[in-house]
Order: structure tokens, then sequence, then C-alpha cells
């Protein structure tokens, strides 16, 4: 058996440590990421809104600690989308108001994004285009953008508002929106907005000096962002990030905006909101986020109504099944969202 089968097969042992076990937790933890050789895992929990527990394990060597940092991923677009949700609760911009407003030349798109060292190239996404476009379709993935534009020039695959199709572009245009009304990189500006405020110290959009002494190795591979990707460039520790998770949850409003008018997706109970995908019993009961970058993988999820959390980073593309697994012994009961195929 490989190491995802390996550990996608221990879910249900890892499940009976339950939340009265915290040794056979991390003792569970540590044994499947050493099986996994998953090298870095670190995880926090909430509960009713506040931390409650951590804990971190190697399959490789040295436990990495609490103040481990690792790529986030996909965990970025949350962060983002709590930056725009700021600033439209400010009047500083408007979640309806199409982005041909902001950008009425056209966009500049980078096709070329993630070759790191390479010259931009670029293409113009026709202003057109922008008026069928606003925040709100942006954030909750319905603008038809798809993923990534595959070095190419970027356009719609379906009608705005018609679907949901998760869009890394999406986000990168909401990067882009938010500098030029701004005036400020997106760094500075969720700094401002975001990690000084609630005290988010080992958290940045891009590879930096104090991140850098801190980072955990990706494995087999990983790639070193110089600059902001709103969509994939996080780079966090897991405390850190369940802190901007309590941040979230003790925000009446922000959960308002966050969960109102969701957009459905075609499996079961599952629909999404404004930067956090949801997961719906009549009504939503959960927000959640996966992250995957080469090297790493990540998983959040939230109760909306005990308030309890969780956050998981792990340094390995085989992480994902190891994520799954912490996730369901902390927060039990079905989870349709960890079925996505996108989930991996």
């Amino acid at each position: 058996m490989d190491r995802r089968g390996f550990l996608l097969a221990s879910c249900a042992t890892l499940a009976l440590a339950g939340r009265g076990h915290a040794d056979d937790l991390d003792d569970q933890v540590a044994r499947l990421a050493s099986e996994g050789h998953v090298c870095a895992v670190s995880a926090t929990m909430l509960r009713n809104g506040h931390e409650a527990r951590a804990l971190s394990a190697s399959g490789c060597g040295a436990n990495p600690g609490s103040d481990a940092v690792f790529q986030a991923a996909s965990l970025s677009k949350p962060v983002v989308a709590y930056v725009v949700l700021r600033l439209a609760r400010r009047g500083e911009l408007s979640l309806d108001h199409p982005l041909s407003e902001i950008f009425p030349d056209g966009y500049q798109h980078r096709q070329n994004l993630f070759a790191l060292k390479a010259a931009p190239i670029v293409d113009t996404v026709a202003v057109d285009v922008l008026r069928t476009v606003t925040p709100r379709l942006l954030l909750s993935h319905g603008a038809g953008f798809p993923n990534w534009a595959s070095d190419g020039p970027l356009t719609q695959t379906s009608a705005p508002g018609t679907c949901w199709q998760y869009s890394g572009e999406g986000y990168v245009l909401l990067q882009r929106m938010l500098e030029t009304l701004t005036g400020r990189p997106l760094q500075q500006l969720a700094e401002q907005e975001l990690f000084a405020p609630i005290g988010l110290t080992n958290t940045a959009f891009k590879l930096t000096p104090a991140i850098q002494t801190q980072l955990v190795a990706g494995s087999p591979r990983q790639l070193r962002f110089p600059y902001e990707i709103a969509a994939s460039s996080l780079y966090t520790t897991a405390n850190d990030y369940a802190r901007f998770m309590a941040a979230v949850l003790n925000d009446e409003q922000l959960l308002s905006s966050i969960t109102r008018d969701p957009r459905k997706l075609s499996a079961p109970h599952l629909s999404w909101g404004l930067g956090w995908g949801l997961e719906e019993k009549n009504h939503p009961v959960a927000i959640w986020h996966w992250g995957s970058n080469p090297g790493f993988r990540a998983l959040a999820m939230a109760n909306l109504q005990s308030r309890d959390a969780i956050v998981v980073l792990t340094s390995s593309d085989a992480g994902m099944p190891l994520a799954k697994t912490i996730l369901g012994s902390v927060m039990p009961g079905d989870h349709p969202a960890l079925a996505l195929d996108l989930v991996r």
C-alpha cells in the first residue's frame, strides 16, 4: 500500500482518539506521519472560537514545533476575502459594481504567474468582459474564469453567475483590484488590515527573511514566492491561521456576509460563500477550505454553531489524507467537503 493509501486506511483508527484522548491523538498523528513520510505536520484547534490546543509531529526527524511556517496554498483565499469584505464594510469598494469601473482600459493578466523568475507575459482582458464581473462573483467562484489560464490569455469558460467554477485567476484579479484601489501591495494591505491587528507575527504573502528562518521544506519539491499571489502564496503557522479563523468566527457581521446567498455546488450539501466553502444541512453549518501547492497540503474547517475549528498544515504532496484524518478526529461526523475531487 502506498503512503496515501495507508493514511486513508488509518482514518478510522485515528478517529477513535476522540476529544478526550489528547495523548492518543498526538501519538497516532506522529505514527501516521512517520508511516506516510510526512516530514512536518502542525495543527491547531479552537473550542468555542478560542484556541484550545496545538499539536505537531514529524515523520522524518525533529518535531517542527508550533512556530513552523508552511505554505498554506489556497488557504490564502479566505484571507484575501477577509480584506475585501473589510474594505466593503467601510464603503471603500462595492461587492456588486463591475470591475470595468476599476479597470476602464482592461485588466493586464499575467500568463506566466508561476514562472517566478521570468519576465511577465501579459494579455489584456477586455473591458467588455469586466463589465460582467463583480467582486462578489469572484469571491464565490462564479465569474466564469478557469482555475488557471494554462500559460495563455484569460477568457471566461462559462457565463458569469451561471455556475460554480473554482478559480485561482479570479482571486488574482481580486488582488489587482485591491492594489489598484488602495495603491498598496497585497502584503502591505494584509499587514495593515489583518496581520498586525490580530497578531499574526509569522504570516506573509511572500517569502521574507523572517519567514525563511522558520519555513519547513515541502516534499518532494516546493516553489518559493518572491511576490504575492492572492490565490496561493500565503506563508503561515497553524497557530496564526487558527487565530485568523477565530477572528472570522467572532465577527457576526462578517459571517453573515460570508454565508448569505451562497453559490450551490453540484455535490449535495455543499455551496460556496464569500471566500469560504460551506457545508449545509438546510442551512450553512460549517465553513471550510483546503490548500494544495507543490510539496504542501492544508485543510481548515469551523463549525458555525459550536465555533469549534481546526487548521492542519503539512509539508508533503501526500499530506492531505493525514490532514483529513486529523480533522475527522477533532470534528467527527459526515463532511461532504472532504469527498470533493479537488481536495487531494
